[in-house]
C-alpha cells in the first residue's frame, strides 16, 4: 500500500521527537566510535516503508570524509533491536538530501546531489535518485544504478543549514 507523502513526512518528522536523549547519545557514541566522526549533520528518519526500523542519516563534516569539491560521505544507519549499524555509505554527496515517496524494495528512494557536469560540459551540481536494492543504497550517485533527476522534488531532510552535531569523547 502506498502512503500519501504528507502522511509519510509526518511520520518521518514525528520520529525525531521520539528519539529521546538516550537514543541521541547512542547515535553520537556510534558515530564517534564506529565512524570516527567528530562533526556531522544528522536526520532521524524512517526510510523503511513498513515502519519496522528507524534510520539515521549522517552527513560527514570531517575533512577525512569530504573532498575538495567532490562532496562528503553520507552514512545511512539503521536500528534494529536497539543496535545501530551502517546500512549504506554514499560518497561525493552534496546537500540537500531528499526523501521521495516512491519505494524500491520497500524502502524510500533518496535524492542526492554531486559535483558533475551539464550536457554542455559545464560543471554543476547534478541530482540522482538512489534506490534501495534489497540490501543497501548504492555507493556512488554519479554512476548507475543511480538515475539522473532533472527536477528535484523530494522532501528535504538534511539541508546545508541543518545544525552541525558533534560527537566528542566522554
Amino acid at each position: 500500500m502506498k502512503m500519501p507523502l504528507p502522511f509519510v513526512l509526518s511520520a518521518l518528522f514525528a520520529l525525531h521527537g521520539q528519539a529521546g536523549a538516550a537514543s541521541a547519545t547512542a547515535i553520537q557514541d556510534f558515530v564517534r566510535s564506529n565512524l570516527g566522526l567528530s562533526r556531522y549533520q544528522g536526520a532521524d528518519i524512517m526510510l523503511n516503508g513498513s515502519g519496522t526500523t528507524r534510520q539515521y542519516l549522517v552527513y560527514a563534516r570531517d575533512s577525512t570524509w569530504c573532498g575538495a569539491t567532490g562532496g562528503c560521505t553520507l552514512f545511512i544507519l539503521t536500528n534494529s533491536g536497539g543496535d545501530w549499524r551502517v546500512l549504506s555509505r554514499m560518497t561525493l554527496v552534496h546537500l540537500p538530501i531528499r526523501v521521495l515517496p516512491h519505494l524500491s524494495k520497500g524502502w524510500h528512494d533518496l535524492e542526492v546531489s554531486y559535483s558533475g557536469k551539464l550536457p554542455d560540459g559545464r560543471p554543476a551540481l547534478v541530482t540522482s535518485r538512489m534506490q534501495f536494492d534489497g540490501a543497501r543504497y548504492s555507493l556512488n550517485p554519479s554512476v548507475p544504478p543511480a538515475e539522473p533527476v532533472e527536477r528535484p522534488g523530494g522532501q528535504i531532510v538534511l539541508a546545508p543549514d541543518s545544525p552541525i552535531q558533534t560527537s566528542t569523547p566522554h
